[in-house]
């Protein structure tokens, strides 16, 4: 995090923020630079790595606002310059203190994270779809109803709380799946069940399911437009021939009522495409930086209290390739004491600390051996 960082005229930021427990968050902003991206990403048809992309900087943060995030920005670009590029996705604190920064900088591009931007479409029109909604509640119910059977392998899988939309396909295909599953292999499945039991069981638990064979079609369809997009993005990267490329890969997905969604697709293609003045090519998502978020989560889920302390360094460790003279030169000039005094003054005393102060006994009934 401290190691003096290449300055260069091609860095390309992927910034967002992670949160746990308290009012703090971290900004995070990764980099890679756009000769690398060109010359070992998109040549190889491949999606970042983590040992791709570098740490810039990691600044724990009380406020987000736009002039906040405006200021972590500069503070950056001073030490490694200033970047061609930055993704993220929308959210409202970022996206103001990005445009702020691009006032400062206006040849940089901003790019609205394809897997964001795709899941925001799915969302704005499934949200206000009423079939959708009523598919959803029906799948919780169905689920309620076969956890405690002996159908429950047929349960539609949990649905999430946040981010449902990033997930789509996984209850359209399940429930696709199942529709096409021939009655045969379900009997093959529960053999100790009589077959008369097991077909008046699944008519009474799933026969739900056939009315929205339609919509689950459709629903479909327009996941797998997103998904292409996606795909191609990640590997190809964002260039001036992203749109061509992908309308001619969408044939098979063009009907009347699928026509307005894929113009909102054409649409934020285009916005992103028109910011590329060259045939240079670009990057179209900020998917490294959710993997690595996911990485120290599963790090800091051994902590007691999820609270933003030192595990938040692994974010750092994870980008690194760990050699042995990295590692050498990291113990001889990083101590201990460094690091505790980086966590004091960041973070100040941690929340289990202050549990422990005030719910812990003290019992001074100990005597020396």
């Amino acid at each position: 995090m401290t190691r003096k960082k290449e300055y260069r005229d091609d860095w390309i930021f992927i910034v967002d923020f992670t949160l746990e427990l308290g009012k703090q968050k971290a900004l995070v902003v990764l980099g890679v630079s756009q000769e690398h991206l060109s010359e070992q990403v998109v040549s190889k048809r491949r999606a970042l790595s983590h040992e791709d992309v570098e740490l810039l900087g990691l600044e724990i943060m009380g406020s987000t606002k736009g002039e906040m995030i405006l200021h972590q920005l500069e503070k950056i670009t001073e030490l490694v310059g200033v970047p061609v590029q930055i993704v993220a996705d929308h959210s409202s604190d970022l996206a103001r203190g990005i445009k702020l920064y691009q006032e400062n900088h206006p040849e940089i591009i901003y790019t609205h994270d394809v897997t964001h931007a795709m899941a925001l479409l799915l969302k704005y029109k499934l949200d206000a779809n009423d079939r959708y909604q009523s598919f959803l509640q029906k799948c919780h119910r169905c689920r309620q109803k076969l956890q405690q059977t002996e159908l429950s392998f047929l349960s539609p899988p949990s649905q999430r709380s946040q981010c449902r939309y990033f997930n789509v396909e996984r209850l359209t295909n399940w429930a696709i799946k199942l529709l096409n599953s021939p009655v045969e292999t379900l009997i093959q499945l529960m053999p100790d069940i009589e077959h008369k039991l097991i077909l008046s069981k699944i008519v009474e638990k799933l026969a739900w399911l056939a009315d929205y064979e339609t919509d689950l079609i459709h629903w479909n369809q327009m996941v797998t437009m997103t998904r292409r997009l996606e795909t191609q993005l990640k590997q190809l990267g964002l260039n001036s021939q992203t749109l061509q490329y992908f309308q001619q890969n969408q044939s098979d997905l063009v009907n009347d009522s699928l026509q307005y969604f894929q113009q909102q697709i054409f649409d934020y293609v285009t916005n992103e495409c028109s910011q590329i003045k060259d045939k240079q090519t670009f990057l179209a998502t900020s998917d490294i930086i959710e993997s690595l978020f996911g990485k120290y989560k599963q790090f800091s889920a051994r902590c007691p209290i999820k609270e933003m302390g030192q595990m938040l360094l692994t974010i750092c460790l994870s980008t690194m390739n760990l050699t042995t003279t990295v590692v050498k030169n990291a113990l001889e000039s990083i101590s201990f004491f460094d690091v505790e005094e980086w966590l004091a003054e960041v973070f100040g005393q941690s929340m289990l600390s202050k549990r422990k102060t005030l719910f812990s006994t003290q019992i001074n009934d100990t005597e020396t051996a």
